[in-house]
C-alpha cells in the first residue's frame, strides 16, 4: 500500500502536465518574438551599411562629376524616370559596368548603343561606384514575381520607368507562393541647397501643402512619386492598398506632409519644423521590414 503511494506521488497530475505544456509553449512563442525581433535588427544594421556604402560612392561621383546625381523625374507623367532609377544609374550603370556620362535615360531601350559594351563606351563609364552585396538591382518589371514566374506588373508599352533599373533593399519578402523574394526600391532625392523648405508656425507654417509649393522646396516629394503609386509594391496584407506616407494619426496630413515631417529635423518643436536632414546633399530612404514607406519600420540615411 505505502508502495503504490509513493509511485503515485512520483508521478504528474494533469493539471501539472497541462502547466508545462503551457509554460513550454510560451517559452517557445517568446523566442520566436526575439528571434523575429533579433532578424529585423540585424536587417537594419545591414541596410545601414549599405546606405554607408552608397553615400561614399555618391560622393566618389560627385568627386568625378562636381554634382551628385539629378532625382527630378524626367519624362512624361506615368512614364517618368524617379530618383530611384537615377540613383542605381549613377552608382552602377544600367548594366553595372559604370555609367555611361552621355546618357540622359533616353532612349530607354537604348536604341543609340550607348550601354552596349562597345571598346568606346567602355572606355568612357565611370565606376561603378558602389558595390552591391546585399540587395538587387533589376528593372521594375522584374521585381515581384508571381508563383509561375512571370513580372505581376505588366507595362503595354516600352517606357522609362519599365526598363531603368532601381536597387532594392535588403529586407526580402515573399510576394505569392512560391514567387520571388524581392525588395522594395531604395528612393532617392538630392537636395536643391538654394532652395526653402517649409517653416515653422512664427513663418507662415505650409499645412498640407500641394505640388506648386515643395516643388520649389529643398526636397521635391514627386521625385519618387511613380514608385510609390505602384499598388503591387504595397502591403499586400492590407488588401494591396496599403498607402504610402499615410498620416499615423490618422488625421487629414497629406502623404506628402507627413514625408517632410519624417524627413525634417525638430529644433524646436514649439516652433515647428525649420530645417530638413542633409540639406545640403541627398536622402536615401528603405522601406524598411514592412514594405509600406512613411512608417516607422523605414530605414534612411539620417536616423
Amino acid at each position: 500500500m505505502q508502495d503504490t503511494q509513493r509511485k503515485i506521488r512520483r508521478g504528474f497530475t494533469l493539471i501539472e502536465l497541462l502547466t508545462v505544456i503551457a509554460i513550454i509553449a510560451l517559452l517557445i512563442g517568446l523566442m520566436s518574438v526575439g528571434s523575429r525581433r533579433v532578424t529585423i535588427i540585424s536587417r537594419e544594421l545591414r541596410q545601414k551599411s549599405v546606405f554607408h556604402a552608397m553615400t561614399v560612392g555618391l560622393e566618389l561621383f560627385h568627386g568625378d562629376f562636381g554634382r551628385y546625381p539629378d532625382s527630378a523625374l524626367r519624362g512624361e507623367a506615368g512614364s517618368a524616370v524617379t530618383g530611384a532609377q537615377q540613383l542605381a544609374e549613377a552608382l552602377q550603370g544600367r548594366d553595372q559596368r559604370g555609367i555611361e556620362p552621355r546618357t540622359g535615360w533616353y532612349p530607354p531601350d537604348d536604341e543609340d548603343g550607348l550601354y552596349t559594351n562597345t571598346d568606346a563606351s567602355l572606355a568612357r563609364r565611370r565606376g561603378p561606384y558602389f558595390e552591391l552585396k546585399h540587395g538587387d538591382m533589376l528593372r521594375v518589371p522584374e521585381l515581384w514575381e508571381d508563383s509561375g514566374g512571370s513580372p505581376i506588373y505588366a507595362s503595354n508599352s516600352v517606357n522609362p520607368r519599365d526598363w531603368s533599373p532601381v536597387i532594392t533593399d535588403v529586407f526580402n519578402r515573399n510576394t505569392a507562393p512560391g514567387g520571388g523574394r524581392i525588395g522594395s526600391p531604395i528612393l532617392y532625392f538630392k537636395a536643391e541647397p538654394a532652395q526653402p523648405f517649409r517653416v515653422g508656425t512664427d513663418r507662415n507654417e505650409v499645412v498640407n501643402p500641394g505640388q506648386d509649393e515643395y516643388s520649389r522646396w529643398t526636397y521635391n516629394f514627386d521625385d519618387n512619386l511613380p514608385v510609390l503609386q505602384l499598388p503591387w509594391l504595397r502591403d499586400p496584407d492590407i488588401n494591396g492598398q496599403a498607402v504610402h506616407y499615410q498620416d499615423p494619426d490618422g488625421g487629414d496630413k497629406t502623404p506628402a506632409q507627413v514625408f517632410y515631417e519624417q524627413i525634417t529635423l525638430r529644433e524646436d518643436p514649439d516652433r515647428g519644423f525649420f530645417r530638413p536632414h542633409n540639406r545640403d546633399t541627398f536622402i536615401l530612404i528603405s522601406a524598411g521590414w514592412d514594405g509600406v514607406f512613411g512608417t516607422r519600420q523605414d530605414v534612411t540615411n539620417f536616423d
